[in-house]
């Protein structure tokens, strides 16, 4: 015979053994195994949520132990756990201030085995599933639930998958720090030399503004140079003397607080507006990557050279940042948004468009009504479910004309389907009925995105969304009740009954047409008369029929009954009610309470 999923979860939830049975776990296994719909999967938890919501802490324990042999082989089953977690929490650890059901032994002995097929379901699914990590935490820091018997258990059952995680962990941070290494090296060699070309500029302007220490001895070196090139024939004593009798003392006073001073005016605004623009780049844009690769250097160890390579852009940059600073620039202008190049190009002078009276009439006409948008625009009149105002007042001064006429019947078949056809009201599956093509956008203004510009093409709905609109929502109107008639037969005290049955009054009968004092009205044959026996040997065959019949029931009933006797007895599960003390325990435990 076949056995349903809710018989077999049932029998293994309620057979009062501390281990599940293996046979019956076998042979659900395989019905689950063999589901490619996922739809014995959903039966299973369903059937678990119900032996989990009994108030029999032995039901709760074997129901997890079940739950836990299916958690770990079914990614649908983990995915509906993890949408329940909460109620789970409740019902197996007992949180939300909520009590596990008796017996107290079981109710133990259950917390203590979710505690431990929790944290074995958080080591080995945590990473896939979120919520698992999250639930942890919760029962950990918010219930105060004692994981540590749970973990030594774990431990002590399962200690080659802890290393073997352990060491798939370390393996995956090894490869993501050579992904990292990877990265950064191709985001420096990418970006070097727009950073060294935004410093070099900045450099260059520097020398600009303040020229440097060695640049002050330019002209004096040069004036050495075309005095040696001129003595060529001389000798090296006399080159010599000459650059002797040419040495000077020159004393120069720096400023060491700042070295750059110069001060913005018209003649150098260019060079000021070129450092303010890299600047903005260096601060902004380079100065954060830089920090990004030297943070991810940090925890490579195979590193030594590009981080030598970026630690250099990065002093580069913070000494630029400086000068910058010394030349006295603001960098508030930094937080104020970039105004857009100005259109140098001149408007072209445009004619004035010509409006003649009727069009100006005709526009006045169209903004009497601010209140609606659309009124008078051209889309309106071809919307069958709009109707003109100067219509509306024609219809309410001539009730009798009729507005819409319509042609008569072409021939005498139309004119019968015409009388038989159903009159359905004007909606918008009769306005879209045929119709393949429909503009989504009825409005008549064009549709731009804020990025992407105005679209090519009309958008268009599609064939769901027209479906949709070809299709009439009928709601069923329920019939209306008929009036249950009542019994009005005559009662002892002289009344009429007054209850009130569908087909027979459990008191008199069928419930028949009956007059005001109580009796059969005239010509009515109550069905019991029509329908009796025409005979009594027909009424002593089925007396006899009967008798056999129950003869033969009591015989199955003590058969069955001998069967039992002989089957040894199952294990069941432990009452929930408390054992009643004696007397003796209870002085037993007065005195205890003494003490």
């Amino acid at each position: 015979m076949h056995t349903s999923i809710e018989d077999l979860v049932a029998e293994l939830t309620t057979s009062g053994s501390e281990t599940l049975d293996t046979d019956t776990v076998n042979q659900l296994k395989r019905r689950l195994k063999h589901d490619e719909s996922d739809q014995a999967i959903i039966q299973t938890f369903q059937a678990l949520q119900l032996a989990l919501e009994k108030r029999h802490a032995q039901v709760r324990l074997s129901a997890l132990q079940l739950a836990n042999i299916v958690f770990c082989r079914s990614h649908q089953f983990r995915l509906l756990v993890v949408e329940n977690l909460p109620r789970w929490f409740e019902l197996v650890l007992g949180t939300n201030h909520k009590k596990l059901p008796a017996p107290v032994q079981y109710a133990q002995q259950l917390r203590d085995m979710a505690a431990e097929i929790y944290y074995m379901w958080v080591e080995r699914f945590g990473n896939g599933y979120q919520r698992l990590v999250y639930g942890f935490r919760y029962l950990r820091f918010i219930e105060q639930v004692d994981f540590k018997r749970a973990v030594k258990e774990y431990k002590r059952k399962d200690p080659e998958r802890i290393r073997a995680r352990r060491k798939i962990r370390l393996e995956a941070q090894s490869e993501y720090l050579k992904r990292s290494l990877v990265s950064v090296q191709a985001d420096y060699m990418r970006t070097r030399q727009s950073i060294n070309e935004a410093l070099d500029t900045l450099d260059n302007c520097f020398a600009i503004l303040v020229p440097e220490i060695v640049d002050i001895f330019g002209s004096h070196g040069a004036t050495a140079g075309t005095t040696n090139n001129d003595d060529d024939d001389g000798d090296l004593d006399e080159v010599l003397a000459i650059m002797a009798a040419n040495r000077q003392s020159i004393d120069i006073n720096i400023n060491p607080e700042r070295v750059l001073e110069a001060e913005e005016d018209t003649e150098n605004s260019a060079v000021f507006d070129v450092i303010r623009d890299y600047l903005r780049l260096c601060v902004q844009v380079y100065s954060p990557r830089v920090q990004i690769w030297k943070q991810k250097l940090d925890r490579i160890d195979d590193s030594a050279e590009l981080a030598g390579l970026v630690d250099g852009l990065d002093t580069r940059i913070s000494v630029a940042i400086e000068k910058c600073r010394d030349l006295g620039i603001d960098f508030a202008y930094m937080d104020e948004p970039r105004d857009d190049e100005e259109d140098t190009d001149e408007f072209e002078d445009a004619p004035a468009p010509v409006v003649n009276k009727q069009q100006r009439i005709r526009q006045v006409q169209q903004k009497r009504n601010s209140v609606f948008a659309m009124y008078g625009q051209q889309v309106l009149k071809q919307d069958p479910t709009y109707i003109e105002p100067s219509l509306l007042r024609d219809q309410h001064n001539h009730p009798q004309a009729d507005i819409h006429q319509e042609e008569g019947p072409t021939n005498s078949v139309e004119a019968k389907l015409r009388e038989t056809a159903p009159v359905v009201s004007y909606g918008a599956d009769l306005e879209y009925w045929g119709q393949r093509e429909v503009n989504a956008n009825t409005t008549g203004l064009e549709i731009r995105h804020r990025f992407l510009g105005s679209a090519r093409d009309e958008p268009m709905l599609s064939e769901a969304a027209l479906d949709t609109l070809q299709k009439r929502a009928v709601y069923y109107q329920e019939p209306e009740r008929k009036e249950i008639k009542a019994c009005r037969a005559l009662l002892p005290s002289g009344r009429l009954c007054p209850r009130r049955d569908l087909v027979k009054c459990p008191l008199h009968g069928a419930i028949v047409p009956r007059d005001e004092q109580g009796q059969l009205k005239a010509g009515f044959l109550p069905e019991e008369e029509a329908e009796a026996p025409s005979s009594s040997i027909t009424t002593a065959e089925r007396i006899e029929d009967l008798n056999q019949n129950d003869v033969n029931a009591l015989a199955r009933k003590h058969q069955t009954k001998a069967k039992t006797k002989t089957k040894a007895k199952k294990p069941k599960l432990a009452s929930t009610r408390k054992a009643k003390l004696t007397g003796i325990k209870r002085l037993q435990q007065t005195i205890s309470r003494k003490r």
